[in-house]
């Protein structure tokens, strides 16, 4: 298997991390933190999926990697395509800190077809997250995917192993508390918008592609202001030396749309309420993008938006 680029580059989503060649981006997300799937795909076929769900009683690793591999082999009958040919207890996983605290079972299977398919594949479930994760590497059966797979593969991890969890997708990369979980994502032609949720209420993690387009001419500082939903009573500069580009923090009141009744909504106890909100921002000139983390609320954490946008990564 040969990839148009030499760089691997990371995912991160919903507590599950795993780096692969920069050229493969995701194809498909469905699901939440319990349950869920993750595909990513090159400009020639899908390279890699994902899929967890919680462990459900005591069932033995050897039936649950036969019950998912039965899956692939009936929809394979339902394509009316020749049978798949399977290897099971491959020893593909080599990380002893992963070995510590799952078990695992390697697998390999092909078609046995003109345009033959295969992958190599693990299926483990971890005692710390109580999640079982079943992934596996594609390729043509021409191709030679053996080293790729591997390194993807151990490359992959089910949980966090410090207080924050790795958020990596389409070239953007950032970090949240542990204790913070997604609220609501749009994964959009232009637009990437994050939204999480924790103890201390919600932060919006927003990335706009064609920055220029958006600009319009106008200055990275008037296009941060014009698009504030609240009045101003706050502003800062931010650190080129900490952020990698010059930015802005706001800090002001907007209408809580939690509070807004259409319904008699001139009488004075239905009157909109205003909240506290912060906001960080700036143009990333040679990724010709433009990043937005907004926090509404009061915050009873002051560092807390200000932690993610530290590690937010926007290009390389």
């Amino acid at each position: 298997m040969k990839s148009s680029s030499s760089r691997w580059t990371p995912t991160g989503w919903h507590r599950l991390y795993l780096e692969t060649p920069e050229d493969w981006s995701i194809g498909a997300i469905s699901g939440d933190a319990t349950t869920g799937y993750l595909r990513l795909d090159d400009a020639v076929m899908p390279r890699v999926e994902v899929r967890w769900e919680p462990v459900k009683g005591q069932e033995p690793l050897d039936r649950i990697v036969a019950r998912y591999l039965e899956k692939l082999t009936e929809k394979n009958r339902k394509k009316k395509t020749p049978p798949l040919k399977v290897r099971r207890g491959l020893n593909l996983i080599k990380d002893e800190a992963v070995l510590q605290t799952r078990a695992i079972e390697g697998f390999h299977w092909e078609t046995e077809s003109e345009d033959a398919v295969q992958a190599y594949g693990a299926l483990w479930r971890c005692s710390v997250c109580n999640r079982i994760v079943f992934a596996q590497v594609l390729g043509l059966d021409r191709e030679s995917i053996f080293s790729t797979a591997t390194r993807v593969l151990n490359t992959l991890r089910d949980h966090p192993e410090g207080d924050t969890v790795v958020w990596a997708l389409y070239g953007m990369k950032f970090e949240t508390p542990a204790t913070w979980s997604l609220k609501e994502h749009r994964l959009l032609t232009g637009r990437i918008l994050l939204r999480f949720t924790g103890p201390d209420g919600e932060i919006e993690v927003e990335r706009l592609s064609l920055a220029e387009m958006q600009l319009n001419g106008r200055p990275f500082e008037t296009w941060f202001e014009q698009t504030c939903d609240g009045d101003i009573d706050r502003r800062d500069s931010l650190s080129e030396a900490e952020f990698s580009h010059p930015g802005l923090w706001y800090f002001g009141t907007a209408i809580d749309p939690a509070t807004v009744h259409k319904r008699l909504g001139w009488l004075p106890g239905r009157r909109p309420k205003k909240h506290g909100f912060e906001r960080y921002g700036w143009h990333c000139a040679p990724g010709n993008k433009l990043f937005s983390l907004r926090r509404p609320g009061e915050r009873p954490t002051p560092e807390a938006l200000l932690n993610v946008a530290r590690t937010l990564t926007c290009h390389r």
